[in-house]
């Protein structure tokens, strides 16, 4: 797609695909859907792929049966999906395209349509689609009814498909068992952190490192162009393979023109992007066959790049609010926080993740909110004023924090680290006009761990946006993108996880709270027991997920296969408190 091509263009695009889906006539004598989708990903100097094992038509099947093989071989997407069209009469083979679009379904619903005979029957096919699988990998989470027909023909005593629509439909089971999810990294804006590029790769390749130094070199999905760099000039090449002792090798041309930072963090991109998806090293990088850097003649580690590990966590002690006080938690107790945290009531709080520097919602009742900022010993600094305002949020670190004002004003608050002076920037939300609905408003807004999303929700609905950088330097929302389909509009809170996932808590008593991937492709509930809705606000460490419910702060651990209940913060027992984790 071209750079010129908006966000809002991409998505109206595609909705126009879904909007037709159900109404899709078969290849015969009808136009087909845009064939600009392709669900390998595949380098195209990788090894020539092993065949994985799929479903063949079986001599006497029957129809019902054959299909449904047919929407499974579907998922082996190698050799212009010759698996499935071995399901096809002889004269369809050549004329279904393959490269179609590539619809995830939660189920595949087949009932005949009609009666049929000995040569011929129609079934109907019916669920609905929960995404699609674009260009590279990348899944566009959708919720939309699919409904068409599939034509078969007794051709030599063999049920075959004769018509169908040309479309790619997967099952969602099969497409899990055939994909797998791996983060392709690329670096922020200011070369300091690694943002997760989420893609779905199929299985039955020979090489999963050489696909993903090919995903790598072809440049970040569409979404984070405007929130990451692409450090690989248009004209280079990647070669992948493994040396003489087994490890593997990546050799790039064309990199004569990038920095010895840049190839540093080039290397920290394809160090990171293997070892994240278990190509274990040492790695052997070379650009224009020298050294990747003239300091490292050796083969890369990962603790050679251990200031780029996207999956560091800020281990910081937690914190609440209750009753207008900050506490910490000490030991076996919860000390109230001193200071200037202490001399206002403070409905809300965020910590940044280095520095300890604070972020405050102060007042109370029908009073104005005022956003307060500075480290527990400093004075603080007063900036953005509302009659409401969001939960603060802060970016990679302690320079640049958001805050949502009446619902509707985002605003990036920026400070110089050395001065504490703070400054306001409105950024640009005019990609709000995308969401359906009216009145929207904001309740929650959340910065990801890198500083590149932001999840939040509108009218109790969860979506995630890119934080994109203007030619200005000020701060624009990328197209927002629905992920909690299955949450409906009951979502109250939402806060990252460590591993880039989304905890959501809502007002439904029997689904609580919920983990969703950042792609929206799976989604899944943690167990409720001894939780009373609304849950108003998560956080997690990695290891215990905390939460508000309806009665007090209570915390789940995750690491212990014997925890079945969610229980009570013990040190802030006979509070109702919300946790404040660093951001």
């Amino acid at each position: 797609m071209s750079n010129k091509t908006t966000e809002a263009t991409k998505t109206t695009k595609v909705k126009k695909v879904l909007s037709v889906v159900a109404g899709l006539g078969l290849l015969a004598g009808c136009s087909t859907l845009p064939d600009d989708t392709n669900p390998e990903a595949i380098s195209s100097y990788a090894p020539a792929p092993s065949g994985q094992e799929a479903p063949t038509p079986t001599d006497g099947q029957p129809s019902d049966l054959l299909l449904r093989d047919f929407f499974t071989a579907s998922a082996h997407p190698l050799r212009d999906h010759q698996a499935a069209k071995k399901f096809l009469t002889g004269g369809m083979q050549g004329r279904w395209q393959s490269d179609a679009p590539t619809m995830v379904l939660d189920r595949i619903d087949i009932s005949s349509e009609g009666p049929g005979n000995d040569s011929k029957i129609t079934y109907r096919v019916r669920g609905n689609i929960v995404g699609t699988l674009g260009v590279g990998g990348v899944f566009d989470p959708q919720y939309t009814a699919f409904e068409t027909s599939y034509e078969m023909q007794n051709v030599d005593g063999q049920w075959r498909i004769s018509n169908l629509p040309n479309v790619v439909v997967l099952d969602r089971q099969d497409f899990v068992s055939t994909y797998r999810a791996r983060n392709i990294y690329f670096p922020d804006l200011n070369g300091r952190a690694l943002v997760s590029d989420r893609r779905w790769i199929y299985t039955g390749q020979q090489s999963t490192a050489a696909s993903l130094v090919s995903l790598l070199v072809a440049g970040p999905q569409d979404r984070l162009k405007k929130a990451v760099r692409n450090l690989v000039p248009e004209d280079a090449t990647a070669q992948v393979s493994n040396d003489g002792g087994g490890d593997p090798a990546v050799h790039f041309t064309g990199l004569q023109e990038l920095s010895a930072d840049a190839r540093r963090l080039l290397a920290a991109q394809v160090v990171w992007t293997l070892a994240g998806s278990e190509v274990r090293g040492p790695y052997e990088l070379t650009a224009d066959g020298t050294p990747m850097t003239d300091d490292m003649h050796g083969k890369w580690l990962v603790q050679d790049l251990s200031q780029y590990d996207p999956n560091v966590q800020v281990q910081t002690p937690l914190r609440a609010v209750s009753g207008g006080d900050v506490y910490q938690q000490d030991g076996a107790r919860a000390k109230k926080l001193e200071g200037w945290l202490s001399q206002q009531y403070v409905e809300s709080v965020a910590l940044s993740p280095r520095d300890e520097v604070y972020a405050a919602v102060t007042g109370r009742g029908d009073a104005p909110r005022q956003l307060m900022i500075g480290a527990k010993g400093d004075q603080p600094v007063s900036s953005v004023q509302a009659n409401s305002l969001t939960r603060p949020t802060w970016g990679l670190d302690a320079t640049s924090a958001y805050v949502v004002a009446d619902g509707e004003r985002i605003t990036e608050i920026t400070r110089n680290p050395e001065s504490g002076i703070v400054g306001e920037r409105k950024v640009d939300s005019s990609t709000m006009a995308m969401v359906d609905g009216k009145d929207k408003r904001i309740s929650v807004f959340r910065v990801s761990h890198d500083g590149a999303r932001a999840v939040m929700i509108v009218n109790g609905r969860v979506y995630v946006v890119t934080l994109d950088t203007t030619d200005d330097g000020t701060k624009r929302l990328g197209a927002p993108v629905e992920i909690g389909h299955a949450v409906g509009d009951t979502a109250v809170s939402a806060d990252w996880s460590d591993d880039g996932s989304v905890l959501v808590g809502t007002r439904a008593n029997d689904a609580p709270v919920w983990d969703i991937e950042v792609d929206g492709s799976y989604s899944q509930q943690i167990t409720g027991r001894n939780l009373s809705a609304p849950v108003v606000s998560v956080a997690t460490d990695g290891s215990k997920i905390y939460v508000t419910d309806a009665n007090a702060l209570m915390q789940f651990d995750v690491t212990s296969e014997e925890s079945r209940f969610w229980r009570e913060v013990p040190t802030m027992q006979g509070k109702r408190a919300t946790p404040v984790l660093a951001d």
